[in-house]
């Protein structure tokens, strides 16, 4: 990756960073909706410089910075962020785009993780599918405990726009290794193979 920008996030006592997470998530997912190919992939990738997983009794937490990275200066700009951010203007700070300096200090990939689910999130659905009591959902998961891996993952709240319901779009940052190979990216900016420069 080339060029990138900067969108950093700014609470305040009445609008909280998480609400905003949501708010800056929706519009940029918007944004790269509009460039999307026809497999619906974008050439544009997003990654959170002050990611921190949850350590011990601290929370994980995605911080208070998006990047976002291209390798053609032209894909930044045809995003148009200033039109999907304009609503945000007073909770964000966007730079204008930029080169990605040379003295990286590594890589790293960021992907949605699907969370296997809360208890009650299994209980609800078992319900509503199998047309279940609620004593019946209990006790077919009962002893059921949520994977520590997936409760460690920071996320963002999230809003389907096909269905209207929300939901957690964890996210999992990993190491990577620096390649050569051509990647797209979700809508959401997302990839798995897709390899950031971290600085």
């Amino acid at each position: 990756m080339k060029h990138y920008i900067d969108i950093t996030l700014l609470p305040s006592d009445d609008i909280g960073v998480h609400f905003l997470w949501s708010k800056l998530m929706m519009q940029v997912h918007l944004a790269l909706v509009e460039i999307q190919d026809d497999k619906k992939q974008v050439p544009v990738a997003v990654s959170f410089p002050k990611y921190q997983p949850r350590e011990h009794e601290k929370t994980g937490f995605v911080g208070n910075k998006l990047r976002l990275f291209a390798n053609d200066k032209n894909d930044l700009e045809r995003l148009n962020l200033g039109k999907w951010l304009n609503r945000l203007e007073d909770y964000v700070h966007m730079k204008s785009i930029a080169d990605v300096p040379s003295n990286v200090i590594g890589y790293e990939s960021f992907n949605r993780r699907r969370k296997s689910g809360s208890p009650d999130k299994h209980v609800k659905r078992r319900m509503q599918r199998h047309n279940a009591t609620l004593e019946q959902a209990l006790q077919y998961f009962d002893g059921y405990k949520m994977p520590k891996e997936d409760k460690a993952l920071p996320f963002i709240r999230m809003k389907s726009l096909h269905s209207d319901n929300e939901f957690c779009m964890s996210i999992i940052r990993k190491e990577a290794v620096p390649s050569n190979n051509s990647v797209m990216f979700n809508t959401y900016g997302l990839s798995a193979e897709g390899v950031l420069p971290k600085f």
